[in-house]
């Protein structure tokens, strides 16, 4: 769904820009607009906010202030804004199992839901790491699994981020022996790999 577009008259365009900004909360590079009317009375503008403008310039903020040599590819897609990322710090983030990558992404999407009603979320991957990492966590859910039908008893992983978790989820979610749960509190939480019918 698109964001609200909103209209905003001024003397000139500059004056509509600024009312555009005051109005939305946005800096002048997060804006879109369009010059609907321009006449002697003024300029009307249509503006809304940019989610891609939103996320590039929060993304060029945290690698400047961390001086991390990053660079972002930013794409609009149906389902995502996708950014691929590229640098010599790209293992920094996808190192532990990718923990940095995913609350960078996290952090994205949290100022994407501060500043517009409703966006895509964001998918933020480097190298192909994701791809790599899924079938590795995927190895790693099947070997807990084997473990937990073999013990008959909890086999405990982790800890993982919400992404690597979501991962192992899907990777067991057709497995008829087997049942999987999240244990623990805040960003990190471990999974519990259970047979089924014991608790």
């Amino acid at each position: 769904m698109e964001p609200t577009d909103h209209r905003f008259r001024g003397g000139n365009l500059d004056e509509s820009l600024t009312a555009a900004c005051a109005g939305l909360r946005a800096h002048i590079g997060e804006i879109q607009y369009e010059i609907l009317e321009e006449d002697r009375d003024g300029v009307m503008i249509e503006a809304r906010v940019d989610p891609m403008a939103v996320l590039g310039l929060f993304l060029s903020e945290i690698f400047k202030a961390g001086d991390l040599d990053l660079q972002v590819r930013l794409s609009d897609g149906p389902e995502a804004l996708g950014g691929e990322l590229s640098g010599d710090d790209l293992r920094t983030l996808t190192a532990g199992l990718g923990k940095g990558l995913d609350a960078l992404q996290y952090l994205c999407n949290r100022v994407l839901n501060r500043r517009l009603q409703d966006h895509v979320p964001v998918h933020l991957d480097g190298d192909g790491y994701k791809e790599r990492r899924a079938l590795k966590l995927q190895d790693e859910a099947e070997s807990a699994a084997d473990k937990a039908m073999e013990r008959r008893g909890p086999v405990t992983i982790g800890p993982f981020t919400p992404a690597a978790r979501r991962e192992i989820h899907l990777a067991l979610a057709d497995d008829p022996d087997v049942e999987t749960i999240s244990d623990g509190q805040g960003f990190l939480k471990r999974i519990v790999v259970r047979p089924l019918g014991r608790r």
